[in-house]
């Protein structure tokens, strides 16, 4: 057996085994390239042997049954991993949030008299957390849920392509190897169709996918809850206004109906292209063509929201200079605050940021994820 012929059992073996669960696949996968090597002495080639044994994903049925999965060996580990970055996200997002929410609501000066008015305070925001905690995690959980049952329903496979002639469902009334009619044509699977096993280089970095989907998670939740606490938010004790908890919002909340929705589209983009990549886990076409498409939404949005909408508080430097002292080095900001300036800044960053994260999929996947293609 020759270095091609190993490269072709090895996809093989690869494409079945990634249909099984995780403590099966070591066992199959020794199990199986000896039952290819036997077969190859038999029929006199690798190519023939792979031939014979068909399609492997209907193969992988062998080993898996044929239960019905509500979500099959296919999709589950993925499902874990999305299911439990979603739940940290929501559940810290929600949590921190109501909790802040609801003590600066809440809280104002001699408000705690006594040791039961203290438990009764906190109480009522503990409660009230936790609630929202909950009802937001259920959610996730059956949003998630469904998006996995409708990918296992239809059989989606985000990792590799498959050809217009053939699909598992056609496959599941014949016999492994044998041909089936799709659309009038005739089509039988054959090893050309076994894509390369990813190499290590063509691996996508998990962890910054999971980063960029905490942040999208937890920015979109206060942008939508309590924007107001984006911004400058301290204790004060004034002789006009008392003591209290005082906010000055860097956003301009008077107009906060046109400029949520755009920071929302923006950040929908990222993260549908951080979940692709969660579940992908490799460089390809798809993940390619995911990272321009959001990359352009985004770009499109933080010029909307920083050059069109009037995105920042007008009367932010005013109100910094009336309730900071000086001496927190505060007078000098909100003296020499530009916003036009401010918004150049922030606008060349986010453009430089996701020009160079796109840059860097294409070229990757340029050198890195394209043998899929170059082997069919």
């Amino acid at each position: 057996m020759d270095d091609k012929d190993r490269e072709l059992m090895d996809r093989y073996v690869y494409q079945v085994v990634r249909r099984l669960p995780k403590d099966q696949r070591d066992d199959v996968s020794m199990e199986l390239k000896e039952l290819i090597g036997d077969m190859a002495e038999e029929k006199g080639s690798v190519r023939e042997a792979l031939v014979a044994l068909g399609d492997p994903a209907e193969f992988a049925k062998k080993y898996a049954g044929e239960s019905r999965y509500l979500i099959g060996p296919l999709y589950i580990d993925t499902y874990w991993k999305v299911l439990k970055i979603a739940l940290m996200c929501v559940l810290i997002a929600v949590f921190s949030i109501t909790l802040a929410q609801g003590i600066i609501e809440r809280y104002e000066p001699g408000l705690f008299t006594d040791l039961g008015s203290i438990i009764g305070f906190f109480t009522h925001i503990f409660s009230t957390t936790l609630s929202s905690t909950i009802s937001s995690a259920l959610g996730v959980f059956a949003t998630v849920t469904i998006v996995f049952m409708v990918m296992e329903h239809y059989k989606v496979d985000l990792d590799e392509g498959k050809n217009v002639v053939w699909t598992i469902d056609d496959l599941s009334k014949k016999e492994p190897g044998s041909k089936a009619n799709v659309t009038g044509m005739s089509a039988e699977w054959t090893p050309d169709r076994l894509t390369p096993v990813p190499g290590k280089k063509a691996m996508l970095p998990r962890g910054d996918s999971i980063a960029d989907i905490v942040f999208s998670v937890i920015f979109g939740a206060i942008l939508i809850f309590t924007p107001y606490i984006l911004g400058v938010v301290w204790f004060i004790e004034d002789d006009e206004i008392g003591k209290g908890v005082m906010t000055i919002p860097i956003f301009n909340l008077d107009k906060w109906n046109l400029i949520l929705p755009v920071f929302l589209i923006s950040l929908l983009a990222g993260l549908t292209d951080a979940i692709l990549r969660v579940i992908i886990g490799r460089y390809n076409l798809k993940v390619m063509v995911s990272s321009i498409v959001s990359g352009f939404i985004q770009i499109v949005c933080w010029i909307i929201a920083l050059k069109v909408l009037p995105i920042w508080n007008p009367n932010f430097g005013n109100e910094l200079r009336r309730f900071i002292d000086s001496e927190f080095g505060a007078m000098d900001f909100a003296t020499y605050f530009d916003p036009v300036r401010f918004s150049n800044i922030i606008l060349v960053l986010a453009i430089f940021g996701l020009a160079v994260e796109m840059i860097v999929t294409v070229v990757r996947t340029l050198r890195y994820g394209l043998d899929e293609g170059k082997a069919r």
